[in-house]
């Protein structure tokens, strides 16, 4: 275990599996917090050199040994996967065998019912799916779902895009190519008049605008499993939505479609990775729009947020891994307080969203004067 601190608290001890750019940031954040101490875990050439090139403790160690796992878990108080969803049912086990706290930023799937099935007999709490969504989008929609005595109908819109449009496509490499394709390829699971639905992905096209620019959302992703059980029959519709510039969904459907790309989306993935552009400087915005069904309920609400990139220790972090591994770390700290914590699988929307806003990781995405968006935005319809 790490020394103890002043006052006879030892720091909370994080090991943070994968050096990739969510794990660097989570790692940039950490470090030089005296709460916390942090070892870096990845297995390849890549992620060791980032990690020395920064000086951040790393341990060549790979998510499929488990010998490896319990070698550095050994006295750990938490384990962030960060790593590919198929890889985080390994790091949950060798949480679970070693008591301690596990948190991952997956997606709904076979990884995630892995993972739940490790929480079950776990003495730790798990806490799957953090990041920008289900992490914190959960919460901020249960929030404006509760500002209604009928149900609404909520729109979620999330898009991490380049500053400026980036060829056809409008874009470019910014998050995991693997999720982006899974969301653009598989059923978006969402309520409709309150109860479960399927919709077709890059379905409900529609225009955007966001202050002065142009957008277009469609459907895309899915609501999270527990967020939809929990809101099932307290609001009409409930859909997720991507946000990306204007034409976006018609080239990926010449891709997908008229290419029949969608029976071989092994093809599309190398060709993103070989053809689209690195972008280090990525805008990420969010926009949830609550709106009554019944006229004399109360108007709509909104939550609107546009976070840009920041320098961490002369280290560019863009906007979406900024944002994901504050959450992250946000809910690390309110794990080391014990504000949460109980063992087992804890959903996100069981995390109070006033706990978030109040922590030192996360404080400035809630704060709209906050350099993350200099500009407010306003939501207008065309």
């Amino acid at each position: 275990m790490a020394e103890p601190r002043e006052g006879g608290t030892p720091p909370f001890r994080v090991v943070i599996a994968g050096a990739g750019r969510i794990g660097i940031t989570l790692a940039l954040l950490l470090r030089g917090q005296p709460d916390f101490t942090l070892l870096l875990a990845d297995p390849t050439e890549p992620g060791r050199d980032r990690a020395r090139a920064l000086a951040l403790p790393f341990a060549e160690a790979d998510p499929a040994d488990p010998a490896a796992l319990d070698r550095i878990l050994e006295g750990a108080d938490a384990v962030v996967a960060a790593l590919p969803s198929q890889a985080t049912p390994m790091v949950a086990a060798a949480a679970r065998r070693h008591g301690c706290h596990y948190l991952d930023l997956g997606d709904d799937g076979a990884a995630l019912e892995a993972v739940r099935r490790e929480a079950a007999g776990a003495a730790g709490c798990f806490v799957a799916q953090c990041g920008i969504s289900p992490g914190l989008v959960s919460g901020l929609v249960l929030d404006l779902a509760a500002r209604f005595t009928q149900a609404p109908d909520i729109a979620v819109r999330i898009g991490g895009l380049p500053r400026e449009p980036a060829g056809r496509l409008g874009y470019g490499l910014i998050w995991d190519v693997d999720a982006t394709l899974r969301e653009y390829t598989r059923a978006s699971l969402a309520l409709l008049d309150g109860q479960e639905a399927e919709l077709a992905p890059l379905s409900r096209l529609s225009p955007l605008r966001l202050g002065e620019r142009d957008y277009e959302v469609f459907v895309s992703g899915a609501i999270p499993a527990t967020l939809r059980e929990r809101l099932k029959g307290r609001v009409g519709d409930l859909v997720s939505c991507t946000i990306r510039y204007p034409g976006h969904a018609g080239q990926m459907a010449f891709l997908l479609d008229e290419l029949k790309l969608r029976e071989r989306v092994y093809l599309l993935r190398n060709l993103f990775l070989n053809a689209l552009p690195e972008i280090a400087d990525d805008r990420l915005l969010i926009s949830i729009t609550a709106t009554p069904r019944q006229a004399e309920d109360a108007p709509a609400a909104h939550f609107l947020r546009a976070v840009e990139p920041v320098t961490i220790d002369g280290v560019v972090i863009g906007a979406m891994r900024r944002t994901a591994a504050s959450h992250v770390a946000a809910v690390l700290d309110l794990l080391r307080q014990h504000r949460i914590g109980r063992p087992g699988l804890l959903a996100q929307e069981d995390i109070p969203l006033r706990l978030l806003q109040e922590n030192r990781f996360l404080a400035w995405f809630f704060d709209p004067a906050a350099p993350a968006a200099p500009h407010p935005l306003q939501e207008t319809s065309r």
